[in-house]
């Protein structure tokens, strides 16, 4: 009786298995088609697979994915921002250190390796956290709605439009 009573158990489990690869798969496409591609790229980014091994030598990687979707994630942050010191390599290293949690390099590191100024970097770096996480309400600002809201509040409303979600 008390088996019955816990709240838990009508949770569903975690997906795995065949059937919990088909189910991920039935979601990831349904969400492809619906989402934006920048949106899907921020989600992918987030929460998608970041590593892999090579079936040949086996060595580890990066997730060709995972990469493609940071390369989308900064050519639109390079064209929100509009910044000359900003090139698509520093763009996309900003993006790296920001979704990737094992990334150490500091924004000093940054400057050097790309040769611009650090001031020009830490700029870059706190509009693009601006940008992609959002603002609150500022005394005299608008709050900027970010792009992973928007990625996040898309991808909620398309799976509760598809009964995937309550």
């Amino acid at each position: 009786m008390a088996r019955a009573a816990d709240a838990r158990l009508g949770e569903p489990g975690p997906l795995a298995g065949i059937d919990g690869a088909a189910e991920i798969a039935k979601l990831r496409q349904f969400l492809e088609r619906g989402l934006e591609p920048l949106h899907l790229a921020v989600l992918y980014a987030r929460y998608g697979q970041r590593k892999t091994h090579c079936k040949c030598c086996g060595s580890e990687g990066e997730h060709p994915e995972w990469s493609g979707a940071l390369h989308r994630v900064s050519v639109a942050l390079g064209a929100y921002l509009s910044m000359r010191t900003a090139h698509s390599e520093l763009l996309l290293a900003l993006v790296r250190r920001h979704y990737d949690t094992g990334n150490t390099r500091t924004l000093q590191y940054l400057a050097d390796e790309y040769g611009c100024k650090v001031r020009s970097v830490e700029r870059a770096s706190a509009r693009a956290g601006d940008w992609l996480r959002g603002t609150r309400e500022k005394k005299g600002a608008e709050p900027i709605y970010g792009v992973e809201q928007a990625a996040h509040a898309a991808a909620e409303k398309l799976l509760q439009d598809g009964g995937f979600i309550p």
